[in-house]
């Protein structure tokens, strides 16, 4: 590579000075008008990478770090002098990755991981380590869990293997890596404890989190230590999160600060529901990393399009103007922040299950910086922000009073119930729809779904992902960004009668019956109302939604009655109205 001139030309320093004088000044005199010929290396790329702007670097250098993640594959030529001119902070995207680095019990792969580290004590980036344990599926290492001969191993097995592969990494590379992410996503909402039911979970136990971090801090007794998940910015999310932390600590687990993942849209969260979350966890004293930041150019999971429309790009760059001043205003506790990428030749956001342009990041695929970039170094020349998500007029269901059995079976109340259908896609090519009634008594809404679908399957990981019927309850139709406390529900039931809750919702809320059908299946559900009680002419927000899995493992498309996103898990905006009549 051009760049490694310097490199070059002062091994031909250390040659010569065993040389004769007069051999010696020659080549000084020749090295001297080398040096003048390459000048800066990152000159080189001068007119590529744009280095007569201020660096994101510069820009915050008395805040803090500026990250990126980062493949081997993007350190070469123009992009890793770009990489290097703006960011001063450096994380694996996927190199350091279980079952990336460490695929079998006696292999690693250190490649990818190498090359990173290297160039990251090349240039003085700090360095952080990701991740020690993650749930995901892709990164399922069986073998840690089971022995060869297919048995289960031993919880003290398990804990051997995972202290052996941390100390592993932190003797290669714990000169350089300050902090590490240990444990990634442990929290799911949907159990009944909060704790993702991941294989860690399974053969180590609900306090894995702990033991992990204890035997990370063995392994790199001088980092710092870190718990690192998404979605804070919900409250249910943010505060289980809370939760684990606070327990974790006080059972000895050695954290040092929390790892806040923004992967956000260009529509939700809103700016104060971050500012909250960050508020939430300034009382356990820890640091806050801004882990994975990106701000996808869509206000909606699931749109798409080829080129952004200049509304889509003016929000995009205010919303980094406004989360930086907030990241700013924070920084006594805020003492990093790495984007998920760093130019928009490569992100995850392209790719499954969305499979669509998107432009996420400051600077553009050919490494030019974009309006975004003058957002994050808050330009006074953006235009005036104007939010994206647009107030749709809502559906209305009016829903007689009955009171009919749960027993998945269409009974002679639901006659009344006018039927709506699940008629507008989300995603997906072919989705199921369902036809929906809906009845009400002075305790409970009752819900009949008829859903057609013609391939049942339930293989995927994820309760959501599979076939199933959603339900989602606004007792007092706010309509909100996010979910409000003990007034917002979402419930689901597949057709093997399997419920899964969210929002504010407990198993107990919810009463159901399930049975597969020439057609698909049918749901019956009550739900018992919370704040409010059944009487005529209350008003609720209220939606469905029908998710489907072709067989492959994986949710292949969403069928829903109001809301035209897939936001309903987290925003009450977009959801119908429901009111009871006579």
């Amino acid at each position: 590579m051009k760049h490694h001139a310097y490199t070059t030309l002062t091994s031909t320093f250390i040659k010569m000075v065993s040389q004769p004088k007069k051999t010696v000044i020659t080549l000084l005199i020749g090295l001297i008008l080398t040096s003048c010929s390459f000048g800066d290396p990152l000159k080189q790329f001068d007119s590529e990478i744009e280095t007569d702007l201020i660096s994101l670097q510069e820009f915050y250098k008395d805040d803090f770090p500026i990250g990126a993640a980062v493949e081997p594959f993007q350190l070469e030529e123009a992009e890793g002098a770009l990489l290097r001119y703006h960011y001063n902070s450096i994380t694996c995207e996927n190199a350091m990755k279980f079952k990336s680095i460490h695929p079998k019990k006696n292999v690693y792969n250190f490649k990818g991981a190498d090359k990173i580290y290297e160039f990251a004590k090349k240039y003085k980036m700090k360095m952080r380590g990701h991740t020690f344990v993650w749930h995901h599926p892709a990164e399922h290492v069986f073998w840690m869990f089971l022995n060869n001969d297919g048995s289960k191993r031993s919880r003290e097995s398990v804990l051997e293997l995972l202290s052996e592969h941390m100390e592993t990494l932190t003797d290669r590379y714990g000169d350089h890596i300050y902090a590490w992410d240990v444990v990634n996503e442990a929290i799911d909402i949907a159990e009944k404890d909060n704790m993702r039911r991941s294989q860690w979970y399974k053969s180590i136990g609900p306090d894995y989190v702990v033991e992990a971090f204890k035997l990370a801090r063995k392994a790199a007794p001088d980092a710092l230590l870190f718990y690192n998940d998404y979605d804070y910015f919900n409250p249910i999310k943010r505060d289980a999160i809370y939760d684990l932390v606070k327990s974790s600590l006080e059972q000895g687990a050695p954290i040092d600060g929390i790892g806040m993942q923004l992967h956000i849209s260009n529509g939700t969260p809103t700016i104060e529901s971050v500012e909250e979350a960050i508020d939430k966890f300034r009382d356990l004293g820890l640091q806050i990393h801004i882990t994975e930041f990106d701000i996808s150019m869509y206000a909606h999971e699931y749109d798409t399009f080829d080129t952004p429309s200049e509304d889509h790009i003016n929000s995009q760059a205010n919303r980094y103007k406004l989360l930086f001043q907030l990241f700013q205003k924070n920084k006594d506790i805020i003492t990093n922040v790495t984007f998920w990428g760093f130019n928009n030749g490569h992100t995850f956001l392209t790719g499954p299950p969305y499979n669509r342009p998107d432009w996420p990041l400051p600077f553009n695929a050919d490494l030019k910086h974009n309006l975004a970039y003058k957002g994050i170094i808050q330009s006074d020349e953006l235009p005036e922000y104007k939010p994206l998500l647009e107030v749709q007029e809502a559906k209305r269901y009016l829903a007689p009073k009955g009171t009919p059995v749960i027993d998945a079976k269409k009974e002679a109340a639901w006659d009344k119930a006018p039927v709506v259908k699940t008629e507008i896609i989300v995603f997906g090519d072919k989705p199921s729809t369902a036809s929906v009634r809906v009845l009400w008594d002075k305790n409970y809404l009752y819900f009949l779904a008829e859903v057609a679908d013609d391939d049942l399957s339930l293989n995927a990981p994820e309760q959501y992902m599979n076939d199933s019927f959603e339900v989602f309850i606004d007792e007092n139709n706010a309509k909100t960004p996010i979910y409000e406390e003990n007034d917002d529900f979402q419930f689901r039931v597949d057709y093997e009668n399997k419920v899964g809750i969210g929002g504010y919702s407990t198993e107990d809320m919810v009463k159901s019956a399930a049975k597969t059908t020439a057609t698909g299946y049918i749901v019956e559900a009550r739900f018992k109302l919370q704040s409010v009680s059944g009487e005529v002419g209350r008003v609720m927000g209220l939606d469905f939604q029908v998710n489907q899995n072709d067989g492959s493992a994986k949710r292949t498309a969403i069928s829903k009655w109001n809301d035209l996103t897939n936001e309903s898990w987290r925003s009450t905006a977009g959801w119908g109205v429901l009111e009871l009549i006579d």
